[in-house]
């Protein structure tokens, strides 16, 4: 493991580092880190920018909290495991036929909301606030998913004037997935879900074995859909005590602004690039995205793939960030949506 370059500005400090395994072949194009860290700062996202496949070498972007304060101090990154050789399952038809739950009374549960790990969508706010809410009584099926092997249907019915459908998945690493509902004319449905476990006396406790789904959908209009669902199972896992230490340069404020920008319907009030990203001002709604990418002097093209949305001075703004390191200097033109932008 070698860290190649290290960023950062008064909020974020990105780094680079490259993975290469020399008596193996562990390191695939789905690596991902499992357990890692960065002394001094908060992660809070890294992700896979390159994957050369003469070498089975992985780059490796981190990104994290921790900003100015940690100009000229000394940082070690620390990964202790990944995973690879993921396997990607999309669209999966579940042949489970929604028409048979709309007769079907099941048995419920109570779920206590604030003893659980977690949980997703657009309910879930809701279902949070009511505290104790009822859910379907485990184990009651066992439905088997065509060609999936670490996730099963373990019942389904209505509860509470909600569609829910309860899995129960194998005891492995970050295998994950979601169903949704999806009709004849293409419009999708997507779930709320929770996440609980079962004690020894049955009882829901606090846990990750089981996860629901919850659809706000009438029984009258379930039969107009089938269940779908995608999901990703991890092959490897590898563990190991990898670390490197380096010493944060301070902040570069190098940077290039180019104000009152015309991007074909739109326009925007202020573009700055600086050695760390990309950062985009103006009436910018949170959907608005930009596909943004730089040919640099030797004509490599360096893409910048992941944004961050904030808000100053009641003017919003998004941070994007390049899969490489970049030198603002030798940046030869800019295009956002396809479109040139002067420099």
């Amino acid at each position: 493991m070698e860290v190649i370059a290290a960023m950062n500005d008064d909020k974020t400090l990105i780094v680079y580092l490259t993975m290469r395994d020399l008596t193996g072949e562990r390191i695939d194009k789905t690596m991902d880190l499992y357990n890692y860290s960065i002394n001094g700062a908060t992660m809070f996202t890294h992700e896979l920018v390159h994957y050369d496949e003469s070498t089975n070498t992985a780059t490796i972007r981190m990104i994290a909290n921790g900003g100015n304060k940690l100009n000229g101090k000394k940082v070690t990154v620390r990964v202790s495991s990944f995973l690879s050789d993921k396997q990607y399952f999309k669209d999966m038809e579940t042949q489970v036929v929604l028409a048979d739950v709309i007769n079907y009374s099941p048995r419920v549960i109570s779920l206590n909301m604030r003893n659980i790990p977690g949980g997703s969508g657009d309910l879930f706010p809701e279902l949070e606030e009511k505290g104790i809410i009822n859910i379907l009584n485990v184990d009651e099926k066992s439905i088997e998913i065509p060609n999936i092997d670490f996730v099963k249907i373990t019942n389904i019915g209505y509860v509470d004037g909600r569609l829910h459908i309860q899995t129960k998945w194998n005891d492995t690493r970050d295998d994950h997935g979601f169903l949704y509902l999806l009709n004849a004319g293409g419009d999708r449905i997507e779930s709320s879900s929770v996440a609980f476990g079962i004690d020894e006396q049955g009882s829901t406790a606090y846990g990750r074995e089981y996860l629901e789904y919850i659809y706000d959908i009438e029984p009258q209009e379930v039969s107009n859909y089938s269940l779908y669902g995608s999901f990703v199972k991890n092959n490897n896992y590898t563990e190991g005590k990898w670390a490197t230490t380096f010493k944060i340069e301070a902040v570069d404020k190098s940077k290039r602004v180019i104000r009152d920008v015309e991007l074909g319907n739109s326009k925007l009030d202020e573009i700055t690039i600086q050695p760390l990203g990309i950062e985009i001002r103006g009436n910018i709604k949170d959907s608005d995205r930009f596909d943004i990418e730089a040919t640099m002097d030797d004509g490599t093209k360096i893409t910048y793939n992941h944004a961050v949305i904030g808000e100053t001075n009641g003017e919003t703004y998004i941070k994007y960030f390049p899969t490489s390191p970049t030198k603002i200097e030798n940046i030869k033109e800019l295009r956002i949506n396809g479109l040139l932008v002067e420099l």
